[in-house]
C-alpha cells in the first residue's frame, strides 16, 4: 500500500485533476446551458463544434425564455427535427459530409452533439431496418398522393401528403404538395376577389386576382429561383442566384384612380382634362414614403393585409419572366396596359415610370437578411425598370437605380405586392 500511494499521488492525481479542470472549461465555454444538459454538453465538448466555436446558441438560439424558466415550459427558440438537422449542418458543411458529399439527413450517420459515427455507431441493424421502413411507407403515400392529384381527388391527396410528412417532419416536397391540396380544397384567398378560375399547377394558387373593394389587379408570381445581375451595369454585379418565394404582384403599375381610392387626392404630375386616359395612368411624383403610406392605409382597409413594396430580388424575378421591350423616349407616360404583358402576364415592367422597391440600395449580392429590407433603416431606397424620360440603355431589367426616400419625382411609381395571405 505505501508503494501505492506515491503512484496516485505523482501519476493518478495530476491526471483527474486534469480532467476535471478541462470539464469545468468546457463547461464554462458552453454557457448557462451546462446548468442542466450536462450530457449534450459533455457530447458537444468532445466534439468539433467546440474547437470551432460552434456553441449551443448556434443552432438553439439565445433561448432567453427557455433559460429563465426552470420548469421547461419554454422551450429553446429553435429545436431542429429530421431535414432542419442537415439545413444547419450546411451553414459550415457547404459541399455535404466529408465522406459521402450528402447533403441531407445528417442525423443518420452522426450524432448531431457529438458528431460521432465511428466511435459511437447506431445500433445498425434495427436502425436501418426501422429507417427502411419509413422511407418506403413516405415514398409510397406520396405516389399515391401524386395520383390522386391527377384524378382531382384532392381530400384524399391531402391526406396522403399530411401522413407522408409524419414519416419525413419538416419534408419541403411533401409540404408543398400539402399546401397545393389546400389551396385547391379552399380556393378564396383574405382580401382578393378570383378572377378566373386559372390555377398555377405548383401552388394551386389562383393565377389572377383583384383587391377587394378596389379592383387593383395582381398576379401570382409562381416563386423559384433565377439569376438576379448582370454585368452590363456596374452596380449589378456578381450575377448570383436567388430564390424566390411565390407572391402577388400588381398587374399594372399602380393608377391615378386607384391612388385617390385609398388616399383621397392625386399628386400625381400628368393629370386633367389635357391627359386623356389620365386615370389609367399610373400614379407618379410619390416618394417611398407616400408608398409606404399608401400600404398602410390599405392594409388597414383590406382583410388579411400583407400589401407592400416588392422587394428588389422580387421585382427583377417578375420582370425577367422575360419580356420584350422597344424603348422610345416620351415626355409622359403612357395609361398602363397599353403594351404587351410578360410571360407572368405584367404590363410595363420596363419603362413608362420607374418603380420604388422596398431595398434599401446596397451592393450585391442581394440578401433579405442582411439588413437592406428594414423599413426603418436610413439610406437610398431602390428604383427599378426606368422611366419615360431614361436613355435605352437604363430600361433593362437588370438596371438598379435609386434617390431619397423622400423625394418625389414625376417619373417615379409604383407597383403593389401582397405576401401569400395565411403563408406570411
Amino acid at each position: 500500500m505505501g508503494r501505492l500511494i506515491p503512484v496516485l499521488t505523482t501519476v493518478l492525481f495530476p491526471l483527474l485533476c486534469g480532467a476535471q479542470n478541462r470539464r469545468e472549461v468546457q463547461f464554462k465555454e458552453a454557457g448557462v446551458c451546462a446548468r442542466c444538459h450536462i450530457i449534450s454538453v459533455a457530447e458537444w465538448a468532445i466534439s468539433g463544434h467546440r474547437k470551432v466555436a460552434t456553441t449551443c446558441v448556434s443552432c438553439h438560439g439565445a433561448s432567453t425564455g427557455h433559460v429563465l424558466d426552470e420548469r421547461n415550459t419554454i422551450k429553446p427558440d429553435r429545436v431542429p427535427q429530421g431535414a432542419a438537422i442537415a439545413g444547419l449542418c450546411a451553414d459550415c458543411h457547404k459541399s455535404g459530409c466529408p465522406n459521402s458529399r450528402q447533403t441531407a439527413s445528417c442525423e443518420n450517420c452522426h450524432h448531431v452533439h457529438a458528431l460521432l459515427d465511428a466511435n459511437k455507431p447506431r445500433p445498425a441493424e434495427e436502425s436501418q431496418s426501422s429507417q427502411s421502413a419509413q422511407a418506403l411507407r413516405y415514398a409510397t403515400l406520396m405516389k399515391q398522393g401524386e395520383q390522386n392529384i391527377k384524378e382531382a381527388k384532392w381530400q384524399a391527396a391531402l391526406a396522403d401528403f399530411r401522413q407522408a410528412l409524419e414519416q419525413r417532419p419538416g419534408d419541403a416536397r411533401a409540404a408543398g404538395k400539402l399546401r397545393l391540396c389546400e389551396h385547391w380544397l379552399k380556393p378564396g384567398l383574405p382580401g382578393f376577389d378570383n378572377v378566373g378560375n386559372n390555377r398555377d399547377p405548383q401552388t394551386g394558387l389562383p393565377r389572377e386576382v383583384s383587391v377587394a373593394g378596389l379592383g387593383i389587379a395582381m398576379i401570382l408570381a409562381p416563386g423559384g429561383e433565377f439569376e438576379m445581375g448582370s454585368d452590363l451595369f456596374p452596380n449589378a454585379v456578381p450575377a448570383h442566384t436567388i430564390k424566390v418565394k411565390p407572391f402577388y404582384l400588381g398587374k399594372f403599375e399602380l393608377t391615378q384612380v386607384e391612388w385617390r381610392a385609398v388616399m383621397g387626392s392625386n399628386p400625381s404630375y400628368q393629370q386633367g382634362a389635357s391627359f386623356p386616359d389620365a386615370d389609367r395612368m399610373p400614379v407618379e411624383q410619390v416618394s417611398w414614403q407616400d408608398c409606404q403610406a399608401f400600404v398602410r392605409k390599405l392594409n388597414e382597409r383590406v382583410p388579411g393585409g400583407g400589401f407592400r413594396l416588392p422587394t428588389e430580388a422580387e421585382w427583377e424575378y417578375a420582370a425577367q419572366a422575360p419580356e420584350q421591350y422597344h424603348h422610345t423616349e416620351s415626355a409622359a407616360p403612357k395609361a398602363v396596359g397599353k403594351g404587351k404583358p410578360n410571360r407572368f402576364g405584367f404590363y410595363d415592367m420596363l419603362g413608362n415610370v420607374s418603380e420604388w422597391c422596398s431595398s434599401l440600395y446596397r451592393p450585391y449580392p442581394y440578401s433579405a437578411r442582411d439588413g437592406r429590407e428594414d423599413p426603418g433603416a436610413p439610406g437610398l431606397r431602390v428604383l427599378r425598370g426606368g422611366g419615360f424620360a431614361d436613355l435605352e440603355r437604363w430600361v433593362d431589367s437588370s438596371a438598379r437605380h435609386s434617390d431619397r426616400s423622400d423625394r418625389r419625382l414625376r417619373w417615379n411609381g409604383f407597383r403593389l405586392a401582397r405576401n401569400i395571405p395565411g403563408e406570411d
